[in-house]
């Protein structure tokens, strides 16, 4: 990667950030289940980014890098955690490896990345709220989140719930790279 493509990286982070914040005032009405999902709805909002990036970036480690200045954002905000942190940083890699070996991957390698991504940021809630709940709520209690909200958050994130949280979100953020193709094909002269 060359200095201009970490620049255009950082900016399409920046926006990426503001759709994040977005898809999270959205999902705020619909409670813990909204929380669960937002990674989704953030995914769909953000296709035509993702699918913006594949063509003017077109670089291994493209995504990595994205999620890397997202989770030191989330961090320095106060809300850096580490199975959110392992699970995001594991499915940027993967993305890395479908969309970004080549500068023009296809609308559905696009649409895996994507999906991907979303789905290990929801992941970052549904492992711990699996495999470790006990630690899990304690933790976020003593960073100022209710008993009630943390005991909400793991009935959306764990079992047939966390499953179908897991499924909208990958869904969401798969569907929004098509529409992000959609929106940009003409732009990008692509047919």
């Amino acid at each position: 990667m060359k200095i201009k493509d970490f620049v255009l990286v950082a900016l399409l982070t920046a926006l990426y950030m503001v759709m994040y914040f977005i898809s999270m005032i959205i999902t705020s009405f619909l409670g813990a289940f909204g929380h669960a999902i937002s990674p989704g709805i953030c995914g769909l909002l953000s296709g035509a980014l993702f699918y913006f990036m594949t063509r003017k970036v077109g670089k291994m480690w493209q995504f990595t890098i994205m999620i890397v200045i997202v989770m030191g954002i989330f961090a320095m905000m106060g809300g850096g955690y580490l199975p959110w942190i392992l699970s995001s940083m594991v499915t940027a890699i993967m993305a890395d490896f479908i969309a970004s070996r080549n500068n023009r991957p296809s609308v559905l390698k696009v649409a895996l990345a994507s999906g991907l991504i979303h789905t290990g940021s929801a992941l970052g809630a549904i492992i711990p709220a699996t495999f470790f709940v006990k630690q899990y709520v304690e933790e976020w209690i003593n960073r100022g989140q209710s008993e009630a909200h943390m005991l909400e958050m793991v009935k959306y994130t764990s079992g047939a719930l966390g499953l179908l949280s897991t499924v909208i979100t990958f869904g969401l953020a798969f569907a929004g790279a098509y529409i992000g193709y959609v929106m940009l094909r003409k732009h990008l002269k692509e047919a």
